[in-house]
């Protein structure tokens, strides 16, 4: 099982503060439980990354809008698994007819903005001061939120 691994990927994008509002890492439970598709990439059968999708909402109208998330481990970043694990996430989430895909990142994260660029999010807005830290380093800092959005050419039509 990959839940260990997940779990410290995550925790080590949370570390940076630049990752997410969130103060504890996913448990399997959760990642397993709020995520209908997720993907891992591998070496040597260690988990390095992960991205996964969630639903924005459990309206009806909203299904087939989903959240993504994609954390890659530290040991493995500059190597393109980032970029290989959204864009497979993308293709698979289409197949399963996800029609929008949305993406929540600090403004800060130019790495996580330029990835999803490459994989044809478009920056939608920014959310002024939408929450404040608790944890990390930016621990009591009102955060902005940069808004992404990637609609499908095959799927929702």
């Amino acid at each position: 099982m990959d839940a260990m691994e997940i779990t410290a990927i995550h925790a080590e994008g949370l570390a940076t503060g630049h990752a997410s509002f969130r103060a504890e890492p996913i448990g399997w439970k959760d990642f397993h439980d709020g995520h209908p598709l997720a993907l891992v990439a591998e070496d040597r059968g260690i988990v390095v990354g992960w991205a996964a999708l969630a639903p924005t909402s459990p309206r009806d109208t909203y299904a087939g809008v989903g959240e993504v998330s994609t954390y890659v481990g530290a040991q493995a970043v500059g190597r393109g698994l980032g970029r290989s694990l959204l864009s497979r996430l993308i293709t698979d989430s289409e197949a399963q007819g996800w029609w929008t895909l949305v993406a929540q990142i600090f403004p800060e994260n130019r790495a996580s903005i330029a990835l999803h660029r490459a994989c044809g999010f478009d920056i939608v807005g920014t959310r002024a001061r939408l929450g404040r830290m608790t944890h990390g380093p930016m621990t009591g800092q009102w955060r902005d939120v940069t808004m992404m959005e990637r609609r499908s050419a095959v799927a929702g039509r």
